[in-house]
């Protein structure tokens, strides 16, 4: 018999413009950043790693973007939050790594 496969702990929010604002303050001031990854739209890969977080998140405020990766560990445990535009706001979707 097949042993399950296991996924990570998955959590997902909607915020608005002032609760995004403060996840990438959070994260820049108390995280380490590893990667930046953006997502220009539906057939278009991501791409980045030299973004600065600050301009990933004024290029997905201004919809220049469809998606924004952020990779970082924040107090020994690594993360992934992937957060998208949505017409209700911004969908974050957190992966523990």
């Amino acid at each position: 018999m097949n042993e399950p496969i296991e996924f990570p702990d998955l959590h997902e929010s909607i915020l608005d413009e002032a609760r995004l604002d403060a996840l990438f303050n959070d994260i820049a001031m108390e995280a380490q950043v590893l990667s930046v990854l953006l997502k220009g739209g539906a057939e278009v890969l991501a791409e980045g790693g030299d973004v600065a977080l600050s301009d990933a998140l004024s290029m997905l405020k201004q919809g220049r973007v469809r998606a924004v990766q952020v990779r970082y560990v924040h107090r020994g445990q690594s993360w992934t939050d992937t957060l998208l535009r949505t017409a209700s706001g911004y969908r974050v979707v957190r992966i523990a790594a």
